[in-house]
């Protein structure tokens, strides 16, 4: 693939890791699979300029923590998808999915033992990428109405991600489900923690179980000198 085509894509603080990949035969195979199933027909979540989104909303520079989930929502709305390049955002229909009301439900709790009514249910998460949170699905795209269907052919981004990028920096990384701890493998880093993904708890009508994972991130953050990561949106006074 031609970089000159991408790298605008990227916060220019990724432009020297991603260019490799970029510009390897791992990147052109997935590019071809991407074209041939829209040739197919095949409708594809999310749009071509949400792909890479998350590394564009998240300097690599201020990078503190990675979520690691499945895929992006495979569902559509009025003909549109309703991913929007970023782990559990919906910002496009501006509607909170049920796995992201999952996810703030369980870290008000975490946080606040679900008292606090300050608490903005936000379907933009990127107040949480610009605070140095990599909201990234190991499946950067998906099929519509076929969840997962396109994670095999990402993964090969994934592990060149977590080898040649993440694991250097040995940041705190959260996978989310099964499927997503299958990449687990790649992972060298000394603070790594695996839940069920909230859409689990969605599907059940269950509370999700942090497990206090959270609260413990920002706890390593602030032994590392680093500011710790407001995980919910806050109405403030001011």
């Amino acid at each position: 693939m031609n970089w000159n085509n991408f790298k605008y894509q990227f916060h220019e603080s990724w432009h020297g890791k991603m260019r490799p990949f970029i510009e390897s035969e791992e990147c052109d195979k997935i590019y071809a699979f991407l074209k041939e199933e829209a040739k197919k027909g095949k409708k594809i979540a999310p749009i071509s300029m949400h792909v890479w989104r998350c590394f564009k909303e998240t300097s690599l520079d201020d990078l503190k923590v990675v979520l690691v989930g499945m895929c992006p929502y495979h569902t559509f709305k009025n003909d549109a998808p309703i991913a929007d390049g970023l782990l559990m955002g919906c910002s496009i229909t501006n509607q909170v999915q049920p796995s992201l009301n999952q996810f703030y439900r369980a870290i008000e709790t975490e946080f606040y033992n679900g008292f606090n009514l300050d608490i903005i249910e936000n379907p933009d998460v990127s107040f949480l990428a610009h605070q140095g949170v990599l909201m990234f699905n190991a499946a950067l795209t998906t099929e519509k109405d076929v969840a997962g269907s396109h994670m095999k052919i990402w993964e090969p981004f994934v592990k060149y991600l977590f080898k040649e990028v993440i694991n250097p920096l040995d940041v705190p990384i959260v996978f989310l489900g099964k499927e997503a701890t299958n990449n687990k493998k790649y992972i060298e880093s000394t603070n790594v923690f695996e839940l069920s993904h909230p859409t689990s708890a969605a599907y059940k009508n269950t509370d999700w179980n942090t497990e206090e994972t959270f609260v413990k991130i920002n706890r390593i953050l602030e032994k590392n000198n680093q500011d710790s990561i407001q995980w919910v949106d806050l109405e403030l006074p001011f």
